[in-house]
């Protein structure tokens, strides 16, 4: 039935000018539908072409929506507009989209409150800044349009938030950069790789080029950006086993370790916060910071301007730094205990969520094992 809805959307979308040379949508066991080569492909070689009049974007909107939602942003217009949306060319576009069951089971804003705890705080922050986003919309097209219902947008609004691309034209290029957006058909079946395919626009047509050569059956992708797990999972309801730029969080651990003072000391040298771990080594603001617990303030500001050479101190900073990633570790195992006794959602969310606490517990156990104290 899946790969029906596919060859319905292929068929329209085709009549209406969309091009592909090369690739097809096709089914991925546990992955859902992605885009796959049918043939040898070279590198730089168009694959997809989607005209301009297939988007959806803040033009596109009827007016009567536009005109009601004018204080609102594109998001909130492009939600409402689905929610609003009739046609029986949308219905065979609907057809290919992520069911709400899906978003249920994996995007943490459809968690229960409890999962939603569990999450590792960088997560958390996002989390937050994406509900209170989808708050702000929700009351602007409920004011609106007192009609939709609540779970509706909301399904709208995690389409919109999960596969929009970026775009411009001349009357939106003022707007915000979060703005800048449109929902297109078939490009948005590609999933997220590191390596993905080239995307370019005009006022013709969006075109999705290769960037290296590809072998018939392997799957293309395109690069939602250069994020960390928590933000992929909030954002789009999964993490990549290897993730080039996944990293964890530390301001929890190093934070309260630091006077007041110090504090001052290090948001005047702009130091303070955004303290960070990946799978290869903390960050130099981290080590910054822990080497003002370890030194006095004559000696930091020597290594800081060059003077002082920071290996003279690496011992005694890297046994901080240990300190502060025993107290991690720890942390992590107390919250994968909570998720396995956790009995709230569905073993689907509880594996998603267990699955990032054991990747940050790797990028902390791999940082430790690199210390030699």
């Amino acid at each position: 039935m899946e790969m029906e809805a596919v060859e319905r959307l292929l068929e329209w979308a085709t009549a209406e000018g969309v091009i592909l040379d090369g690739i097809k949508p096709q089914h991925l066991p546990g992955r859902g539908i992605g885009i796959v080569a049918t043939r040898r492909l070279r590198a730089d070689e168009r694959i997809l072409t989607v005209p301009t009049t297939l988007l959806r974007s803040l033009e596109t909107t009827p007016l009567h929506i536009f005109a009601a939602l004018t204080n609102a942003s594109v998001h909130a217009i492009l939600a409402a507009s689905m929610c609003l949306e009739t046609s029986a060319e949308f219905d065979i576009w609907c057809a290919v989209l992520p069911s709400r069951e899906e978003f249920a089971a994996n995007l943490p804003i459809c968690w229960p409150p409890s999962l939603q705890a569990l999450l590792p705080s960088a997560a958390q922050a996002i989390l937050a800044q994406q509900r209170a986003k989808s708050d702000r919309d929700w009351s602007a097209v409920s004011a609106a349009f007192p009609d939709i219902e609540r779970d509706d947008f909301l399904y709208a609004w995690n389409i919109v938030n999960s596969r929009t691309f970026y775009h411009t034209t001349p009357e939106t290029k003022g707007l915000p950069r979060d703005d800048h957006m449109v929902l297109q058909p078939v490009a948005d079946l590609f999933n997220h790789g590191a390596d993905g395919c080239l995307v370019s626009f005009d006022d013709e047509e969006y075109v999705f080029t290769t960037s290296q050569e590809h072998e018939a059956g392997d799957e293309l992708f395109i690069r939602y950006g250069a994020h960390s797990n928590d933000f992929l999972l909030v954002e789009y309801g999964f993490a990549l086993a290897a993730n080039q730029w996944d990293e964890a969080r530390l301001d929890e651990y190093v934070c309260p370790l630091l006077s007041e003072s110090q504090k001052q000391a290090l948001e005047d040298r702009d130091y303070w916060g955004k303290y960070t771990l990946d799978a290869e080594s903390v960050c130099y603001r981290t080590m910054t910071a822990l080497r003002l617990l370890c030194l006095d303030r004559k000696r930091w500001l020597a290594v800081l301007a060059g003077t002082r050479d920071e290996d003279l101190d690496k011992d005694v900073v890297d046994a901080k730094l240990l300190d502060v990633l025993n107290n991690f570790e720890a942390n992590i195992a107390r919250h994968i205990a909570m998720v396995d006794a956790a009995t709230d959602g569905t073993q689907d969310m509880r594996d998603i969520l267990r699955a990032r606490w054991v990747q940050m517990k790797d990028m902390v156990v791999t940082a430790a094992s690199s210390l030699h104290v």
